[in-house]
């Protein structure tokens, strides 16, 4: 997944200079400013980027200058892409697709669609990623810019790997070896993309000698990041462990797994690697290790789960800072707009006043004005207090909204804690089966009376945990009313049917509920078959949104 990333931040930081610099004099203020926010991208300062990108791309959309536009649009696309915020970050490749149709050319088309690809990918729609990404190939093929046609096929190439699409996959890789011999870095990935669809196919011993003699050209590439070489090495270290796992040469997968485990520092790259290590660890029946294995990716998921939470809060917090930025910048202009009315009122007060006064004086009619002032007065405090009570009327509805949506919030956040936790527990239960089922079938064990007793007692804890009563009452504090709601309308249900039901409240799948109640998925669905005709429930309306609706 990261060398996706990594084609797409290289064309995009690429692209900047390369046309920004191209501009009249007039524009190298704005020029400087969106190599300030590329800078500030490339430091992960992302607040200071976006500032920077934002002041630009307006400064150049009121100048008509859409070649900056584009650049600022994009990049800060790419620093919401960067903060996981990848729904804020498609909103401005749209933009960005908008100002290259309209005012551009196809290069900048065939930029944005590569990085919309990439998104696709982070958000695991491969069909709308092949889409992109072909778009972006066939543009590169009008222009004949062969670098990028090689960059973009390999970029399709490794999508249609994971699809099972070989035969498309390895037309796009031959085509574009040849054309990327003077990019080594794009070269080395069409190897890596070769060498898993030579695994994909079963052709154990091609892929074998493809990888073996790609890995010490990933040590010894030296135009690379750091980061991006990295990368590369644990890609093709667990497709080594790959090829050996299917030839059954487990040992040997476990020792390429070991070495992925110690390269890799990204955690969502590292559950990949345990789930491995636990499975290869299982065929080897070093049921210990695999199970530390199972364990760490258990602490794995809920740290990602919690860093991509930070990660989201902060990008969240940029945006309102942005918002507020960009709120003091037009309230700025307002300012002095209304400072220049007020001069130019008070002038015309002053001549208005003095001729007013001359006019009362001359006419003998100082009372009768006088009165009318008042009036008038009168009229404008009384039209002045009703305006009043309006906005402190609209501050007070703003006030109750943005609370409701606070605690609309908090609640959605803890939901997602507990059905973190829900799905822990069936983790826990789904691991502890595993053991039983393993350790049930060893014939030495069936004469070991003592070890006997302690696997019954292992199935006894599938069947009671107390922690589920801590669950349901946490459920209860977060859905108030939802579990006495459902009683009263519904006497007729079972303790263990309102249980079953919580689960189909949380929207969880057939698989999850059954590793929570240690049942097989095809009795969850006769279950909720047999709960749902026990309710009365119409056969056009789905059980869980009956229950939404409660």
């Amino acid at each position: 997944m990261r060398s996706y990333t990594y084609a797409v931040l290289l064309l995009l930081i690429c692209l900047t200079p390369s046309q920004i610099l191209a501009q009249a004099e007039t524009q190298s203020s704005v020029v400087d400013q969106i190599n300030l926010g590329v800078k500030y991208l490339s430091e992960k300062e992302h607040i200071k980027s976006i500032e920077e990108l934002i002041e630009a791309k307006e400064i150049a959309i009121r100048n008509e200058w859409y070649t900056q536009a584009f650049n600022a649009t994009l990049n800060i696309g790419t620093n919401y892409y960067l903060m996981l915020d990848y729904g804020e970050a498609f909103q401005y490749y749209l933009q960005a697709y908008e100002i290259a149709i309209k005012h551009l050319g196809p290069r900048q088309e065939m930029a944005v669609f590569n990085n919309i690809g990439v998104l696709y990918i982070e958000e695991k729609d491969q069909l709308k990623s092949e889409e992109s990404f072909l778009k972006a190939y066939e543009i590169a093929k009008k222009l004949d810019d062969k670098k990028q046609i090689g960059t973009y096929g390999i970029n399709l190439a490794l999508v249609l790997n994971k699809m099972g699409k070989l035969d498309r996959a390895e037309q796009y890789i031959e085509e574009a070896l040849p054309l990327l011999k003077d990019t080594p870095n794009v070269l080395l990935l069409a190897k890596i993309a070769k060498s898993e669809n030579l695994l994909l196919r079963n052709q154990y011993i091609k892929a074998e000698k493809l990888a073996l003699d790609i890995l010490p050209q990933i040590e010894n590439l030296s135009l690379l990041k750091e980061q991006i070489t990295v990368n590369d090495k644990i890609t093709i270290l667990l497709i080594l462990t790959d090829i050996y796992e299917k030839q059954n040469q487990f040992k040997t997968a476990q020792d390429y797994a070991l070495q992925a485990r110690s390269a890799q520092e990204n955690i969502e790259g590292r559950i990949e690697i345990y789930n491995r290590l636990a499975t290869l660890y299982g065929e080897t029946n070093d049921f210990k290790k695999a199970m530390a294995y199972k364990d760490s990716v258990i602490i794995a998921t809920d740290s990602l789960y919690s860093i991509k939470n930070s990660a989201l809060f902060k990008s969240e917090k940029v945006k309102f800072q942005i918002q507020n930025y960009q709120h003091e910048l037009l309230e700025s202009k307002k300012a002095l707009k209304q400072e220049k009315q007020f001069f130019y009122t008070l002038i015309i007060g002053v001549i208005l006043i003095m001729g007013f006064l001359i006019w009362v004086y001359k006419n003998n009619s100082l009372k009768h004005k006088q009165r009318k002032r008042i009036v008038e007065l009168e009229l404008a405090k009384e039209k002045s207090d009703h305006l009043l009570i309006e906005e402190q009327h609209r501050e007070k509805e703003a006030v109750e909204l943005l609370e409701k949506e606070r605690l609309k919030n908090e609640l959605e956040i803890k939901n997602r804690e507990l059905t973190a936790k829900a799905m822990y527990l069936a983790s826990k239960n789904e691991l502890i089966e595993e053991v039983v089922q393993s350790l049930s079938v060893n014939t030495q064990i069936a004469t070991n009376t003592p070890l006997k007793g302690q696997i019954n007692d292992l199935k006894k804890h599938l069947k009671k945990d107390t922690q589920w009563d801590s669950f349901f009452v946490h459920f209860e504090e977060l859905n108030q009313g939802f579990l006495d709601r459902l009683r009263i309308k519904h006497p007729q249900l079972t303790p263990n049917d309102i249980r079953f039901l919580t689960f189909i409240y949380m929207n969880l799948s057939y698989k999850e509920i059954a590793s929570l109640l240690n049942i097989t998925p095809q009795s969850c669905r006769k279950r909720k078959e047999r709960i749902s005709k026990k309710m009365n429930i119409p056969d056009n309306l789905s059980l869980q949104a009956y229950l939404s609706a409660i």
